[in-house]
């Protein structure tokens, strides 16, 4: 018994080192490389000046209220926008969005496609760790309340690595979720009173097969024409894999090939927002447009981007193996334009003007 309790003190010490290494790690990274990942503040001009613009379009009054929070009027209407927040949904939603294994079962129990998954905390690893061997080609651990996409490690494989993942989702709450690793590229569909008005993806690098040459061979290719290296990491070769392919593969010719879902190299137990870099509203099939629509009705939200996992948006997900991976409330509409050429998102303007219908 004595043995047992000083293992079990060991691990504790244990653990209670990985969090302070991960809490130390957390404070010194806005010194460092990932400074651009603190989000909304720094985008307060960009937001100001996308609802100035939308605002002269269809000529409103566009009054500063506070340097990050604005007022648009026009006739005798009016709506109030705080940075990227507009006025849609109340707590409940808000609170209901930000519990994933809550929404996870409500999106079930409706018949919509959701991970397998399980909730844990750094007391029940246990459970983390029966999980993995059932998902050995990988897993994603995150917070399981709301934490703005922090916290969350992908591709985790082995039981230190549970540790670590389990550790960082720590920081951001007591319990955590760890669903298995889906393959295919993360898409967001801008879900307004019930109807999917915008979708957008996160494009990973793509090769084209010629019928001779080996995945290996493809890719140092495309590394030399674009100029920057692309690493052999899990997330390649779990991509892959899911295409039944390897290094060594020889695609056929003409057959397009997704490398990496996450386009931009990304260290090992680094927090990853998700960029989108890609419009697909024209791709999405209609049977994935009717699950997003459903899971804002589930949520009862009129205001929601619903994020999804799939290989093929042109096929309903149960076919192609994809997911709805979470629905997120106070979605960001700078997700949804190419500010380097545009004043402001499209679907601005339809929102803007639910927003003035809505208002008193």
């Amino acid at each position: 018994m004595e043995a047992v309790l000083s293992s079990s003190k060991v691990y504790s010490s244990y653990l209670r080192f990985l969090r302070v290494t991960a809490k130390i790690r957390k404070r010194l990274r806005p010194l460092g490389k990932d400074v651009n990942r603190v989000y909304f503040p720094q985008r307060v001009a960009q937001y100001r000046a996308m609802w100035r613009a939308v605002a002269e379009e269809v000529g409103a009054r566009f009054v500063e209220l506070a340097a990050d929070t604005w007022e648009i009027e026009l006739n005798g209407r009016r709506t109030r926008i705080a940075n990227h927040k507009l006025e849609f949904d109340n707590p409940v939603v808000l609170k209901m969005a930000g519990d994933k294994p809550l929404m996870h079962r409500l999106l079930k129990e409706a018949g919509l496609a959701v991970p397998e998954h399980d909730v844990f905390t750094l007391s029940e690893l246990d459970r983390a760790f029966r999980f993995l061997s059932r998902h050995p080609k990988g897993c994603v651990i995150k917070p399981a309340d709301g934490s703005a996409g922090l916290g969350v490690t992908t591709h985790v494989e082995t039981i230190s690595e549970v540790r670590h993942a389990a550790v960082l989702a720590s920081l951001y709450g007591d319990e955590m979720l760890i669903e298995a690793q889906i393959p295919g590229e993360c898409y967001r569909l801008l879900v307004v009173e019930g109807r999917m008005l915008h979708a957008v993806c996160r494009r990973g690098p793509r090769l084209s097969g010629d019928g001779t040459s080996t995945v290996s061979q493809l890719l140092r290719a495309y590394i030399e024409r674009a100029g920057h290296p692309l690493k052999v990491d899990r997330n390649m070769l779990f991509t892959l894999d899911c295409q039944g392919l390897s290094l060594q593969s020889v695609p056929e010719a003409g057959r397009t090939i997704v490398v990496k879902t996450i386009p931009q190299e990304v260290d090992r137990f680094v927090e990853l927002r998700t960029v989108y870099n890609a419009t697909v509203t024209d791709s999405i099939c209609e049977s994935v447009r009717k699950s997003a629509e459903a899971a804002a009705r589930v949520l009862r939200s009129d205001f929601v981007g619903v994020d999804i996992i799939t290989p093929d948006p042109m096929v309903p997900l149960e076919q192609a193996g994809g997911i709805i991976n979470e629905v997120n409330t106070t979605p960001a509409l700078h997700h949804h334009f190419d500010s380097d050429n545009e004043k402001y998102p499209k679907v601005a303007m339809e929102v803007l003007s639910v927003l003035l219908r809505r208002s008193h």
